[in-house]
C-alpha cells in the first residue's frame, strides 16, 4: 500500500537526517484525505519508535556521544510549553488561522537565516536560541513541521562531527514527537495504539537498518543540504494545502 512504502522511505531519510517521518509524512497524508489527528496517531508513534531504536543503536555503537546539560534544560523547559500551545492553538483557531501558511513563512524566515549564517558565521546568543526554541515547539504543536527547524538550528549552532550532530538531532525529535503524542492524547482523548499496525513497524525497521547503511555515505555538508531540502519541501507541501 501507499502508506507501507511511505513509511519505508521516511524511514530511511529519517534515521539519515533524524526527520522526515513527520514533516514529510503529514503533508503526503494529508494530500490523501487523511484528518490531522488521524495523521498524528499513525505518524507520531512511528517517528518516535525511528527515534528510539536509533539512539539505541548510536548509543552502544558511539559510546562517547553525549548532549551538554544546557541545551537539554532549554529544550525541555522551553521547547515543551511551545508544543502544548501549539496543540491548542490547532484544536481552538484551526478554524480561523491559516496555519499552513504561517508555518511555511517561518520555515521560510529559517532558511533564510541559514544561508545567511552559513556565509556571515554568525554567532546565536543563547536568548535567540530560547526564542528560537519556543518557536519551534508551538509549530510542531501545530503542523508536525518542527522538527525540520530544530534540525536547522542544531546544524547551524554546533560545529561538530556527523555522528554528534545526528545524535543530538534524533535525541532531540525523540522528545518533540513524545511530548506532542502524549499531549495529543490527553488533549483529545485518544487511544494511544489506534494508528499502530505491525505492517507499518516492519517497513520502520527495514528503513532503519537501510538507512544506518546508507548514512555512513554522507559527511556533514550533505547531512545539511537534506535538513534545508526537507524544510523547503515540507513548506511547499503546507503552501499547496493553505
Amino acid at each position: 500500500s501507499p502508506i507501507l512504502i511511505l513509511t519505508l522511505t521516511l524511514s530511511i531519510l529519517q534515521t539519515i537526517a533524524g526527520i522526515g517521518i513527520l514533516v514529510l509524512g503529514t503533508p503526503i497524508l494529508l494530500l490523501l484525505d487523511l484528518r490531522m489527528i488521524e495523521i498524528m496517531t499513525i505518524l507520531l508513534p512511528l517517528s518516535i519508535l525511528n527515534s528510539l531504536i536509533n539512539i539505541f543503536y548510536l548509543k552502544n555503537r558511539f559510546s562517547k556521544i553525549s548532549i551538554d546539560l544546557k541545551i537539554k534544560i532549554y529544550f525541555f523547559f522551553i521547547c515543551f510549553p511551545g508544543i502544548f500551545l501549539g496543540l491548542f492553538a490547532l484544536k481552538f483557531f484551526s478554524n480561523y488561522i491559516n496555519f499552513n501558511l504561517l508555518v511555511s513563512l517561518t520555515i521560510w524566515f529559517f532558511l533564510a537565516a541559514s544561508y545567511i549564517n552559513l556565509k556571515k558565521k554568525i554567532k546565536i546568543s543563547d536568548l535567540l536560541k530560547k526564542n528560537f526554541i519556543f518557536i519551534i515547539g508551538i509549530i510542531h504543536g501545530v503542523t508536525n513541521s518542527g522538527g525540520s527547524l530544530l534540525s536547522m538550528l542544531i546544524v547551524d549552532t554546533y560545529k561538530e562531527n556527523l555522528i554528534n550532530i545526528r545524535y543530538k538531532i534524533i535525541f532531540f525529535y525523540f522528545f518533540l514527537a513524545l511530548f506532542q503524542y502524549l499531549s495529543i492524547l490527553l488533549i483529545f482523548d485518544l487511544n494511544p495504539f489506534t494508528g499502530l499496525k505491525f505492517s507499518f513497524i516492519l517497513c520502520l525497521i527495514i528503513g532503519i537498518i537501510i538507512g544506518n547503511i546508507l548514512s555512513k555515505k554522507i559527511n556533514l555538508s550533505q547531512l545539511r543540504n537534506v535538513i534545508l531540502g526537507l524544510a523547503f519541501i515540507s513548506s511547499i507541501f503546507l503552501i499547496s494545502q493553505s
